[in-house]
């Protein structure tokens, strides 16, 4: 492994390691004023969102699921990120694959595997074309792109409440709902009672291609070029428009391969306020990891960890609002804008560690 592929790895993890454990510590203060020892409050978060004490009702397997979306979500945002592209539009992309997966769940039939299969790419290509009509209208007419997915999140989010409502809705409910989805079409869960499944291994998929596309091919290398170093990319002959429409689309197709997970593994239907801000918080977890895959897979199990940390173990335990779960993650989000105070504490370590490892020792 390359000293600088070394470095980059050990960023992507020593960083955000220290941006949250500054916004525990900073959170601290807060609990402090609802009179519950902050060590018992992070105890019962902790516990909460990654114990296991059985099988068929494991928190840690929930918070996996609960971090699929955001992994998925976490690396769209990188993909435009990395190459220039400010796309905001993760949530209105990922319900346009959930609606064509919901669709698609139950309109067509087709022998297992390939039914999921087809669902999930079709709703990939769906949501691709979603993405990428705000990146041409950036490249073309000079439309700013963060205006656009944000009008376009909320036309997705006004399609999905008409087609739950109307032309997909399965009876007269309460809560309005699509028909459930074959059986075929249904991702596999490894445990009874949890819907972790066959989706989480697709999300590491996605991490591991996501990197040897940025890092190890050219038209990767063409759009992280195009976001970091436009000029140079300019003159070295790179092609930087199509190399943004091109994330456009590909960071649409992520959002819109999320939406279908959650669909095909979870939900088994489209429901009625469907739109949870998975998408929003895509966006979140990508900074916090760095605009990095390995950041972003690690992040988005934390942060899905202390939401339902937060959400089961502070309120009824300890009478603490659960919303400070949201609390913690927003100082995690602050911290992070000191990396290069993190940066120079790391160099600074690894040469004292160094120093250290090349000092004689005594006979």
């Amino acid at each position: 492994m390359s000293t600088h592929l070394r470095q980059q790895l050990t960023e992507a993890v020593l960083i955000p390691l220290l941006a949250i454990l500054s916004g525990l510590l900073v959170a601290s203060v807060f609990v402090l004023f609802t009179g519950v020892p902050p060590l018992r409050a992070y105890g019962e978060l902790f516990r909460s969102g990654f114990s296991c004490n059985e099988l068929t009702r494991c928190n840690l397997f929930q918070t996996l699921q609960l971090a699929t979306p955001l992994i998925l979500t976490g690396l769209a945002t990188v993909i435009a990120f990395r190459s220039g592209m400010f796309n905001l539009g993760q949530e209105g992309q990922y319900l346009i694959g959930a609606v064509v997966a919901a669709w698609l769940g139950f309109a067509i039939h087709l022998p297992p595997v390939i039914h999921a299969a087809f669902v999930i790419a079709a709703s990939m290509l769906a949501a691709g074309i979603y993405g990428w009509i705000p990146g041409v209208l950036k490249v073309r007419l000079g439309v700013n792109e963060v205006i656009t997915t944000l009008v376009m999140n909320n036309i997705a989010i006004l399609f999905m409440a008409y087609v739950v409502n109307y032309p997909l809705r399965a009876d007269q409910g309460s809560t309005a709902h699509s028909p459930v989805i074959d059986e075929t079409a249904r991702l596999a869960t490894f445990f009874q009672g949890s819907k972790w499944g066959v989706g989480f291994l697709l999300a590491l998929g996605a991490a591991v291609l996501v990197y040897v596309y940025l890092w190890r091919s050219v038209p990767g290398y063409e759009q992280r070029m195009s976001g970091q170093a436009p000029f140079f990319a300019r003159f070295g002959g790179i092609r930087s428009q199509s190399a943004a429409v091109r994330a456009m689309a590909i960071s649409g197709a992520l959002s819109g391969m999320a939406g279908a997970i959650e669909i095909l593994g979870v939900h088994r239907r489209l429901l009625a306020g469907f739109s949870t801000g998975v998408g929003n918080d895509g966006v979140m977890v990508a900074i916090l990891g760095l605009l990095h895959p390995l950041g972003v897979v690690l992040v988005a199990i934390f942060f899905a960890g202390v939401r339902l940390g937060a959400q089961i173990g502070l309120q009824a335990p300890v009478q603490i609002p659960r919303e400070l779960g949201g609390g913690i993650i927003a100082l995690m989000i602050l911290f992070v804008a000191c990396s290069e105070l993190y940066r120079g504490w790391i160099t600074r370590g690894q040469a004292w560690l160094s120093k250290r490892a090349s000092r004689p020792r005594k006979a």
